[in-house]
């Protein structure tokens, strides 16, 4: 089952595009791993998705329906996004902070009910961070941080999870265990769009690959036909050896000048 369509996608700011011509598509469980260089657009697209003002021109189709026919409620039960920056000042606790997911599922100043306490306690326990639960979100690290706002994210119980660089600020073990994670979301029947620069551990999990730069897509399909020395090469503007590394991803290494 498609999950997630774009169609001829054009999004921007102010009437500039900064991507045109995107088209791609993602099935139930699958797992796709945006990449890109710095300032390509990887987060406008993500914004395009969900109808979050970058949207230029185009047809986005989640779980069979418009995303501009979608309410902002409606949309939220079916996707999640956790973006690059958010407010590190809270002062609210971790567990107040993952149950701000449990929000698109619940009435009107309802508060949070027995199945809303599970749901959250649940995904702190996904991420690693059930530990932190009586913390202070403003006395984390960035790292303890980003943990808590995906499981945020997961508390939505989203079908389509959209992740701008859910694995930035973690050490390789950390970075290693949110892949496994989104892996075994795909399983559970999750789709997940993530934006990321690790891309020899993403390519183990992820089940696509989209390639963005130049103001559109370079290419897109399974990892081993896009993670080329060519493509990678184009895509970010600098000469790069990709090689598999054996355990389903991928080595990739900047050559410097001369090198062969």
């Amino acid at each position: 089952m498609q999950r997630l369509t774009v169609e001829d996608l054009s999004a921007g700011y102010g009437g500039n595009a900064v991507l045109s011509d995107i088209s791609f598509g993602l099935e139930e469980g699958g797992i796709c791993a945006m990449i890109g260089p710095n300032g390509a657009g990887k987060s406008t697209l993500l914004k395009a998705i969900l109808n979050l003002g970058t949207l230029m021109s185009g047809r986005v189709t989640i779980a069979g329906s418009d995303s501009r026919a979608l309410t902002r409620p409606e949309m939220a039960r079916l996707a999640s996004f956790l973006p690059q920056e958010y407010n590190h000042g809270s002062r609210l606790t971790v567990l107040e902070t993952v149950l701000l997911g449990r929000h698109p599922h619940r009435q009107p100043w309802s508060t949070d009910s027995a199945v809303d306490l599970c749901i959250a306690e649940e995904c702190m326990d996904l991420t690693g961070v059930a530990g932190l639960a009586g913390r202070p979100f403003c006395e984390l690290s960035g790292g303890e941080r980003r943990l808590v706002m995906l499981a945020s994210a997961l508390a939505q119980k989203p079908i389509l999870l959209l992740l701008d660089e859910p694995a930035a600020s973690l050490d390789f073990r950390h970075q290693i265990d949110v892949w496994k994670l989104l892996g075994r979301l795909g399983t559970m029947g999750v789709s997940v769009l993530a934006s990321t620069h690790e891309i020899g551990i993403a390519g183990r999990f992820a089940t696509s690959v989209l390639a963005v730069a130049g103001g559109g897509s370079r290419a897109f399909g399974p990892p081993p036909s896009v993670c080329t020395g060519e493509i990678l090469s184009d895509v970010f503007g600098v000469d790069l050896a990709v090689s598999q590394d054996g355990y389903g991803g991928f080595s990739v290494v900047p050559l410097l000048v001369g090198e062969a």
